[in-house]
């Protein structure tokens, strides 16, 4: 007769299959380590990493500004100015609201919207459009729009900023053309 075996019952994951798996997910964790510290090293270096590349700069430069220093730069006087490539606006959100509070613009004619935040992440949304943006300090949003009927675009901030997000809105009101 057979003698059963005694101890407790194998299920298959020895020591050495529990020693595979722990070194092939010990290797796994050490990779993404070093991926996620290659990547931080290449924002550094590629100026994507705010703190080491927007500081000082007085003027918009590659889509960035000091937030401090937002009178050496368009921003100092918001709103809509002609230039020879044509209508640009300019918006700066802080503190719960949006300066300029209103905006005229003429309607059928592409205006370049810039967007910077002088304190907080805020949001620009123009509402019934698909325009819709994050604002961070420091970064300029750009884009350009055409708004193709008359009368008020209201704009909200989408993105949570403090005890007054609530009250924080704008408005684009677009002309008729001139006849």
């Amino acid at each position: 007769m057979a003698v059963p075996p005694s101890g407790p019952p194998q299920t298959g994951l020895d020591h050495r299959t529990l020693e595979t798996y722990e070194t092939i997910w010990g290797a796994l964790s050490v990779a993404l380590v070093w991926l996620l510290f290659v990547g931080v090293i290449a924002s550094m270096i590629s100026g994507t990493f705010p703190l080491l590349s927007g500081g000082g700069h007085g003027v918009v430069k590659a889509g960035r500004v000091d937030p401090a220093r937002l009178d050496a730069t368009p921003f100092a006087r918001p709103g809509l100015v002609r230039t020879a490539q044509g209508l640009e606006l300019y918006i700066v959100a802080r503190a719960f609201t949006f300066t300029p509070a209103v905006v005229h613009v003429p309607v059928d004619t592409p205006v370049a919207i810039h967007i910077t935040s002088a304190d907080v992440v805020h949001g620009f949304q123009v509402t019934g459009t698909t325009i819709n943006d994050e604002i961070l300090p420091g970064h300029v949003a750009s884009f350009t729009v055409t708004f193709r009927h008359p009368g008020p675009q209201n704009v909200i901030c989408n993105e949570y900023c403090g005890a007054g997000h609530h009250a924080m809105t704008t408005r684009f009101i677009v002309d008729p053309k001139e006849n």
